[in-house]
């Protein structure tokens, strides 16, 4: 099968002396940059004079470029200046051929000459059109716009060119249809029908035949400056702001070229709009470049930041930049693996770590978009391998790396289905598939060949190799693949493994396979499982086994440490995990044994009462991976991040130092400090978001299940913060190690700040709450047209809006008026005010299946006195004036047209509404007016925050404040991902981004 190359092997082919390929690369990105160019000096044949330049330049500097997989950033920088360049030049216009006399025209190409004239002309009307259409867009959106009508490119190559998230592309090119409508047709087929030469490629590669390209050079470049001596050096420093900003001006341009090359592509003064988006640099740790402490504690990279991203906003009119504050790092982690050198590769949402044995903070690799729609309900698992010093990775594509992770290659594709596991051998790939079974490819993942058999009817859990032969774990046993036969009947074969349990996990060390049992999760039901494993445990046997064999699955012995605590028996299953001589079994309740004679002998590391975090890390090790390094060191990767134990198990502690992403949402400015929600946790910062503490709990009248919890801690999951009356509310679910399900209840902040205190007076709403979830037009129609006769199976019922069985997340919207508490739960509106012994609900509810899915899956919800304004996902506004007693609807009023709800807030007696076509403004809930920029543009931002009486909001394209004329000032440049939560403190705007974390910018002090 013939493979289309990448960029680096085509590089590699081209500094090999192969010319050839380079026309490749220029037939890649040719329209590309031609679209660029056009979208920087506005004129279609300077842009192709400007595109092949560039080409010819990246050419001739090829040599270079330090990292390949760069090449298509670099690109675009070197088009960027030159288009700057050209612009700064101000070339004299060509004279057209309207200005030549008639006379010197002959008379027998006359009329064709006219008519090429009043075609011509019709060209550049059009063209003037579309060029006036983009103009009314911001940037961001033009230069999207301009990419994927022009240059013909798809979202995610726009992503990959300008380094920024394919999400963000999305969302540009969205709001840019959105503000065009009707017009769009045009944009589309005049960009489109612009057409390069047919021998564009072929000129530049006659010329690339006479240019000698720069060999790489092996000097720094500052190595030039310092012949100069010290004095020189000095200058250069006493010129610039320091030693600090020095360091910070080298980075973006580290490439090993010359620094003459460098100078000219990398322009400096362009490099202002600190993009956060974790891309093109490797990075160990923390580059403290600020003077902060760098001492022990958790420690946050610098952002990582793309010279491409750098540059694609064009020079700023703000002093402000985008600058990260040190949350700590947090987030799912979904693949690990542990090369047969030491290293241990992580891979996250956010990109692909490493950790060297010599090292203390990960290393960012590559920013490759893994999969990252992680939940307690559909966690994502990231498989990964290594075969002869190859490591291989699954995400939405196969990826390998030659180099140990510095770069990562696309070589297949995937089956369609979620990935659980991998296993790689001489000959094949094995892919284990939820649901779907186990798939094979001979060709690097060109091609899929399902493995069907007798194990399709089975729950697959767990997949091992030893040499070549790969092993299978289900819930029905074990099973060995034979790749010499080609039957699928054939193909598999059962072990003579004695076991009644189902497989949870399989390991390998040299000739040993070890394989670790427990009870069938998947099809089990909860109580005839308690029921089972306190049969087993009452009988004097553990729930679970461990077995052990030396000749490839032929015969087994039972190693089972029998003699461990009873409380250690109760485990639902147990992960086992090698490294080296070391043979580790993990159980689910957290508790942790260890051999180093094959199973022979154990010494058990102790059953340790857990707090809640802990003991949910230890029960997802039945889906997240776990791996030994060595005899004391072993990793545990879950929904919260990694965790660590240097000492054999004896202790675990978070480590994330050096990884990008936080959990930290619902930022709130209260009083002298800021407070978050960290996924876990409340936590409070009181040095501006330098460094988070975690309040404590203060218990009072706790329920039977809360009090007997208390000691070990309650962890704190789906938790909102609410402020009203100079007081600090949280409504969270409570979840503790010994109770079954959630108990939603609301806190308070202690006077002095420092503990969360319960409000035991407020009714328990949760499994307690009498209350049918509200039912969809679709499982009404379904009750309507059953028969009286057929039998109500609670299984079998439509699970599409059925929170119930996800108690954790079951409430989400959250806010106070004075004693007046509204929360939304099983998506109704509730109210409960102080001295009421129930919950009222207020009859609002939404269960419309149609509504958008790129808006929030809850409502917007804001409150002031009994005002309260209700933002539905299907995009309908509603408004009540008396605490939710009666509702109108105002959708039909607003003046403009929109498909979800980003935020509401008050501020006064004004309510400003944001949505995803721009913000709204009332006093009275009747006369509304769409807030615009200067120009008149819909301003879309993400959220809304309220200092005093200043009105700040915060989206894709930047931050903004609202003037005294009400319109929106943009204030600070580009933000680094999507804005999930805004906060003001001092004179400070923070940011809660999406997939980058947290960050600031300085606002200017307002003279009184």
């Amino acid at each position: 099968m013939l493979m289309v190359e990448n960029d680096v092997q085509l590089i590699h082919r081209i500094l090999s002396g192969d010319e050839a390929a380079f026309s490749a690369l220029v037939r890649k990105y040719q329209k590309s940059v031609h679209a660029l160019a056009w979208r920087k000096v506005g004129d279609f044949h300077i842009a192709e004079e400007i595109a092949q330049d560039a080409f010819l330049q990246a050419y001739k500097n090829l040599a270079t470029l330090r990292n390949p997989n760069q090449f298509a950033g670099w690109l675009y920088v070197i088009a960027n200046r030159l288009c700057l360049k050209w612009l700064q030049k101000k070339k004299t216009p060509v004279q057209s051929l309207e200005g030549t006399s008639v006379v010197e025209v002959e008379q027998s190409s006359y009329k064709r000459y006219v008519s090429e004239q009043r075609e011509t002309a019709a060209k550049e009307r059009r063209h003037e059109i579309v060029e006036a259409l983009l103009e009314t867009l911001p940037e961001s959106e033009r230069t999207v716009v301009t990419l994927y009508y022009l240059g013909e490119m798809t979202a995610k190559e726009i992503g990959n060119f300008l380094g920024v998230s394919v999400n963000t592309i999305k969302s540009r090119l969205r709001r840019a249809r959105e503000r065009l409508q009707a017009e769009e047709h045009l944009i589309s087929e005049t960009l489109g029908s612009v057409q390069l030469p047919a021998n564009f490629i072929e000129r530049i590669m006659q010329q690339v035949a006479d240019i000698k390209p720069t060999p790489p050079s092996a000097g720094k470049p500052l190595l030039p400056w310092i012949a100069f001596g010290t004095a020189a050096l000095l200058i250069m420093l006493m010129i610039s702001v320091g030693a600090q900003y020095l360091t910070r001006f080298q980075k973006p341009y580290n490439l090993n070229a010359e620094s003459e090359t460098t100078v000219e592509i990398i322009d400096a003064p362009i490099v202002l709009d600190t993009q956060a988006e974790p891309d093109l640099r490797n990075q160990a740790g923390r580059s403290d470049t600020t003077g902060r402490d760098s001492g022990a504690g958790v420690q946050v990279s610098e952002p990582v930041v793309p010279v491409a991203a750098q540059i694609e906003k064009g020079p700023l009119t703000t002093p402000q930049q985008w600058k990260p504050a040190s949350v700590p790092a947090s987030g799912p982690v979904g693949g690990l693996l542990v090369s047969s050198n030491g290293d241990v590769y992580a891979a996250s949402g956010l990109g692909i770590y490493r950790l060297t044995p010599d090292t203390r903070a990960w290393a960012f690799l590559s920013p490759i978009a893994l999969k990252s729609s992680t939940t307690l309900k559909a966690p994502v698992v990231i498989p990964m391998a290594e075969q002869n010093g190859t490591l291989y990775l699954v995400s939405h594509e196969v990826l390998i790396s030659t180099n140990g992770g510095e770069m990562w290659e696309p070589v297949g594709t995937l089956p369609k289905g979620i990935p659980v596991a991998l296993a790689v051998t001489d000959e094949a790939l094995y892919l284990l598939l939820k649901d779907k079974g186990v798939f094979r490819s001979e060709d690097m993942g060109q091609q899929w060949t399902p493995l069907g058999g007798e194990v399709m009817d089975r729950n697959i859990s767990a997949l091992a190799t030893i040499e070549n032969t790969v092993f299978v774990g289900t819930n029905q046993g074990l099973y060995r693949i034979n790749p010499t036969h080609s039957s699928a009947m054939d193909i598999w074969e059962k072990l003579p493994l004695t076991t009644t349990k189902a497989i949870h996990s399989l390991a390998t060390a040299e000739n040993n396979l070890y394989v670790g049992t427990g009870p069938d999760l998947g099809t089990s039901k909860r109580e005839e499982m308690r029921e089972q494993m306190s049969a087993e445990v009452s009988a004097g046997r553990p729930v679970w086994e461990i077995f052990r064999s030396t000749d490839f699955g032929d015969s087994w012995t039972e190693i089972t440490p029998t003699s461990e605590p009873a409380l250690t028996w109760f485990s639902p299953g147990i992960k086992v995990l090698t490294a080296g001589k070391t043979l580790w079994a993990l159980g689910y309740t957290g508790f942790q044994c260890r051999s180093t004679d094959a199973g022979e002998t154990w010494t058990n590391h102790g059953y340790k009462k857990l707090d809640p975090l802990s003991m949910m890390n230890s029960f997802m090790l039945s889906v997240f991976p776990a791996i030994g390094v060595d005899e004391n060191i072993l990793f545990k990767a879950s929904l919260f991040g990694l965790i660590r134990s240097t000492d054999a198990g004896e202790s675990w502690h978070p480590f994330m130092t050096g990884m990008v992403g936080t959990q930290i949402s619902n930022l709130v400015a209260f009083k002298n400090a800021l407070y978050a929600y960290t996924g876990t946790n409340i936590a409070k910062s009181t040095d501006g978001g330098m460094s988070w503490r975690n309040l404590r709990f203060t218990p009072d009248q706790l329920t039977p299940e809360l009090g007997s919890a208390w000691e070990v801690g309650l962890l704190l999951s789906s938790s909102q913060l609410a402020i009203a009356d100079h007081k600090l509310y949280c409504l969270g679910s409570a979840v503790a190690a010994n109770i079954e399900e959630a108990q939603h209840r609301i806190f308070h902040l202690s006077q002095n700040g420092g503990a969360l205190v319960l409000m035991s007076e407020a009714p328990v709403f949760g499994k307690n709450l009498s209350m049918e979830p509200p039912k969809t037009a679709s499982q009404e129609k379904s009750e309507k047209n059953r028969p009286d006769d057929a039998p109500n199976d609670p299984e079998k019922a439509d699970e599409s809006t059925d929170t119930t069985r996800n108690p954790i997340a079951s409430h989400s919207a959250f806010a106070v008026s004075g004693e007046t508490f509204y929360v939304e739960y099983q998506r109704r509106l509730l109210r409960w005010r102080r001295g009421e012994p129930e919950w009222f609900d207020t009859g609002l509810v939404d269960i419309d299946l149609r509504a958008n899915d790129d808006g929030p899956d809850h409502f917007i919800l804001a409150v002031s006195g009994e005002i309260v304004y209700v933002g539905k996902r299907d995009g309908h506004l509603f408004r009540s004036l008396d605490s939710g007693n009666t509702w109108k609807d105002l959708t039909a009023t607003l003046p403009l047209r929109f498909k979800h709800f980003n935020d509401i807030v008050f501020a006064d007696s004004a309510v400003y509404v944001a949505t995803d076509a721009g913000v709204l403004t009332s006093v009275d809930g009747e006369n509304w007016r769409t807030i615009t920029d200067t120009v008149g543009t819909h301003t879309v931002v993400d959220r809304v925050a309220v200092d005093d009486i200043t009105i700040y909001g915060a989206g894709d394209t930047g931050a903004y404040q609202l003037d005294h004329r009400g319109r929106w000032e943009r204030i600070s440049p580009d933000v680094p991902s999507s804005v999930i939560s805004v906060a003001v403190k001092g004179n400070r705007l923070y940011i809660v981004t999406e997939r980058s974390g947290m960050f600031y910018a300085a606002l200017e002090k307002k003279n009184d």
